[in-house]
């Protein structure tokens, strides 16, 4: 049953017609572009301004570089396949391409998972926050969280399993079949989904009691439990990151779930097609929230944008300044004071 759900997608795929290879071809593009775009603003936001160089944003910094990196390793064979209607590449690509997907997925999880970690530090156990998430010991945190993600596929290899590629989702992934290798991401998403779950639960109620102490004392939030204004605003803002990380890749879990059971590929294959949009739309909402959120990724964006604007018209002064001055070489001394 599975083969033949896989070979009915294969030629559905093959045989699309052209406006909508176009189309879903293009609203890929036009996904991953936003998703590496605006990843890289992040990174280069942190990187201009010392200031936003803190301990949430080593994390922020984390999850992009994890966004940047799924479509630019795993989109480039898709994107190909969307264009030809078959996988054109051979066997290493498509092993390749499996791993870095599990991977790079996992390490997002583990990073949204340390950093509800990290929040529910700063607002509950606020007294030893800043004992535990030093500046190495986060880095020594992520750099962790990324090599447990890398052991995530090696019981599916050493059991003598392949990735195998998907003509619905357009890319190479891990057989359907039950057993315990395959189990082992559910592992990874569920206990990382139950822990931020948990920390986020706790963080919200640390929240409202605190709201409710500084009304009744009427004072500052520093006077009561060493919990600012600004620490509220960064824990909303990652709070709501996981909100769309949990959206996209819910509905993901539960496809991957749904054909596991059945034990064949049962979805049609627009729904694959919206799989594979999800997985990367998560890493192109990202830059939004942070910019519509966050005042100092705002103001870096902005400052960002503008000094790019003054450059282009700086060329362009010179250029017409320069270009005068060959039509009227009595204006060049001019033009050089």
């Amino acid at each position: 049953m599975r083969l033949k759900g896989i070979e009915n997608l294969a030629k559905e795929l093959l045989n699309r017609d052209q406006k909508v290879v176009i189309f879903e071809t293009f609203f890929y593009l036009l996904t991953i572009s936003v998703a590496v775009v605006g990843n890289s603003c992040v990174l280069l936001a942190v990187y201009r301004n010392s200031r936003l160089r803190t301990i949430p944003n080593y994390f922020i910094v984390s999850l992009a570089i994890s966004d940047i990196l799924l479509p630019l390793l795993c989109a480039p064979y898709s994107i190909a396949v969307a264009i030809v209607g078959y996988w054109p590449f051979n066997d290493s690509v498509c092993q390749s391409q499996g791993f870095f997907v599990i991977i790079l997925a996992c390490a997002s999880l583990l990073t949204l998972t340390l950093t509800a970690i990290n929040r529910f530090y700063r607002m509950v156990l606020t007294k030893h926050y800043r004992q535990i998430f030093t500046k190495w010991k986060t880095l020594t945190m992520i750099a962790f969280g990324v090599g447990l993600a890398c052991l995530e596929p090696l019981p599916y290899l050493l059991s003598g399993r392949r990735y195998v590629f998907h003509p619905g989702k357009l890319f190479c992934f891990q057989t359907g079949e039950i057993s315990l290798p395959n189990f082992i991401v559910y592992f990874y998403v569920g206990v990382p989904t139950f822990t931020l779950s948990i920390c986020y639960a706790l963080v919200f109620r640390q929240m409202r009691i605190h709201r409710r102490t500084v009304q009744n004392l009427r004072s500052c939030a520093m006077a009561v439990d060493n919990i600012t204004h600004a620490d509220i605003r960064v824990t909303k803002i990652l709070f709501i990151t996981v909100i769309g990380f949990l959206a996209c890749w819910t509905p993901i879990a539960v496809m991957d779930f749904v054909d596991t059971f059945r034990g064949e590929v049962s979805l049609p294959r627009q729904v694959y097609v919206f799989y594979l949009i999800l997985g990367n739309l998560s890493g192109a909402i990202n830059p939004f929230i942070y910019g519509f959120l966050n005042r100092s990724f705002r103001r870096e964006y902005g400052k960002m944008f503008s000094l790019r604007k003054r450059n282009s018209r700086r060329q362009n002064l010179q250029v017409d300044l320069t270009s005068f001055s060959s039509r009227n070489p009595r204006n060049t001394e001019l033009t050089a004071n």
